[in-house]
């Protein structure tokens, strides 16, 4: 059910309250209260499985109860986690060496069958994981020893050695989830991992509370955290959201409205911590429903928006342009130079209503017509809705808005309601992604490769091209960066050229952050979703 604005301000005054009788004060936490932190999200987690945690809410509460088989170290680079070691034997064998000393947190042993069937169960198109596509590159996992598996892939995939750092490489109680079946994840169950949190309660539309876990296997090495409670609080409205954090009585936010960033700035309690990330903010379009199945209108729309304007009122710092390519700068990893050259001489869609104009006019709607924008419930997000729906006035087109909860952006995003032709059930929708990976193609392979267009699969604009397919299957396999860049760069020429989505920034997280938290958070990278641990975070006093 959608959610409306009265509802969801009261929910965060009733999280606001909550907090107040916390013991906490403006200049910091009670004696009681310190070795609690408290995270604001500005929407509802989707699930505790691991499963389903894909979105910048929902994998900050899964990852400290859950764990992986690798991890990111803060330099975004891949460390053995759950897995003692691992080796890439060739470009499609890859051992892993799986710790024979990990117990979840009831006390009950980690086996081999737990991570066999954990890594089984992300495959399992029946359970429609957000991040099964992230499998599609595999043929088969076998187990090759006691404490050993080998993943043999169907083609090379540069992307692949990845994958374990990520939620699709979580392990779970074998055991656990079959007791639990189709209530795993969900309130009134949580899950079992070998994090350094438990799952203690989950209060939908209100609050997810974590405790210690005593148990935690990893003390024995890092020691215990500093923080032994972990409340994360949903609070959708933006202006209660600031409010809480500013007053102190939140310690930190990872979505601080652009048009507040004042008032935390203001704040002797409180800092902003501007983090560039690997991900985008885009308008997608339904390519396989008319009209947006026609090219034509989908850049007559694309010509039809000031993006300079955008920017300048609307973006801010949530954000920077994107030169019209949907990788953003922080994953010009490799041949830099050349990625700089092709961000700058790249086929443009700049404002020009006379070529919108004539673009539609080729197309089979010269007329215009009606259609309909969803959007989740960031004030930004909304803003840019009202900004197209104006924009895209002038030639013709109607463009009514409906807002959408956040779970439902992210059902709608990946496949929701998709029919048996391959539908989508959307016109238009306000889309975000981040590369998954410090690597380029983990935006393009994720958005525009055709398989990844089916139930649960990223691809939200259904895009299928054939060219764009091959080039990335090729720059996959290479190993050389140079090829692969190149490869790349011909696949963003068809893209750019068929315009299967808009994209409108590459975006900034603004976190919002109490002067008691003094390491844990200003450090972070674009792959802040795989590793923002509250046991890495620090407090004073």
């Amino acid at each position: 059910m959608k959610r409306i604005y009265r509802i969801t301000f009261v929910l965060g005054l009733a999280a606001l309250v909550l907090l107040a009788g916390c013991g906490k004060s403006g200049s910091g936490q009670s004696k009681e209260a310190s070795d609690t932190l408290s995270f604001a999200f500005y929407a509802e987690i989707i699930s505790m499985d691991s499963a389903f945690a894909y979105d910048f809410s929902t994998n900050i509460a899964v990852i400290q109860v859950t764990e992986g088989l690798l991890s990111y170290d803060e330099n975004d680079q891949l460390q053995s986690y759950l897995c003692e070691s691992w080796q890439e034997v060739d470009g499609l064998t890859y051992v892993y060496n799986v710790r024979n000393d990990i117990t979840f947190s009831d006390g009950t042993p980690m086996t081999m069958e737990d991570v066999l069937f954990s890594i089984d169960r992300y495959r399992d198109p029946n359970l429609a994981s957000y991040l099964a596509w992230m499998y599609d590159s595999v043929e088969s996992i076998t187990r090759t020893g006691d404490w050993q598996f080998t993943v043999k892939l169907k083609q090379a995939d540069v992307l692949w050695k990845h994958t374990f750092a990520t939620t699709a490489g979580h392990v779970h109680s074998k055991a656990f989830v079959q007791k639990a079946g189709d209530k795993y994840g969900k309130p009134d169950t949580g899950v079992l991992g070998t994090g350094p949190y438990v799952f203690t309660r989950w209060d939908v539309g209100s609050q997810i509370v974590m405790d210690y876990n005593k148990n935690w296997w990893n003390a024995r090495n890092t020691g215990e955290p500093a923080i032994k409670k972990v409340v994360f609080l949903i609070i959708p409205e933006d202006t209660t959201r600031v409010m809480a954090v500013t007053s102190g009585q939140v310690d930190v936010t990872s979505s601080t409205p652009v048009e507040m960033i004042a008032n935390v700035t203001s704040s002797s309690a409180v800092h902003l911590t501007k983090i560039p990330s690997a991900g985008l903010e885009f308008l997608s379009f339904n390519c396989k429903k008319p009209p947006f199945d026609d090219v034509h209108v989908r850049r007559a729309i694309a010509y039809s928006i000031d993006s300079a304007s955008l920017y300048e009122n609307i973006v801010k710092d949530f954000g920077g342009p994107t030169n019209y390519i949907p990788v953003p700068e922080s994953l010009f990893l490799f041949e830099e130079d050349t990625w700089f050259n092709y961000q700058a001489n790249c086929q443009r869609y700049d404002l020009n209503l006379e070529k919108a104009r004539a673009e539609l006019a080729q197309s089979r709607y010269p007329n215009g017509f009606t259609c309909t924008i969803n959007v989740d419930e960031k004030s930004v997000t909304n803003s840019l809705a009202l900004v197209l729906q104006q924009a895209v006035a002038p030639i013709g087109i109607t463009a009514n808005i409906e807002r959408l909860s956040n779970d439902e952006i992210i059902s709608l995003q990946f496949g929701s309601g998709i029919n048996a032709q391959g539908v989508r059930p959307y016109d238009i929708a306000v889309f975000e992604w981040s590369s998954d990976f410090p690597d380029p193609s983990g935006v393009l392979v994720p958005l525009y490769f055709s398989s990844n267009s089916g139930d649960g699969g990223s691809n939200s604009c259904a895009y299928s091209n054939a060219m764009v397919d091959d080039l990335l299957l090729k720059q996959a396999a290479s190993t050389s960066s140079k090829e692969r860049t190149e490869l790349m760069h011909k696949a963003l020429d068809q893209i750019n050229a068929d315009v299967p989505n808009y994209i409108w920034t590459h975006q900034n997280w603004l976190f919002s952050v109490n002067n008691r938290i003094t390491g844990g958070i200003d450090t972070l990278t674009g792959m802040w979703f795989w590793n923002t641990y509250v046991k890495n975070i620090k407090i004073s006093g």
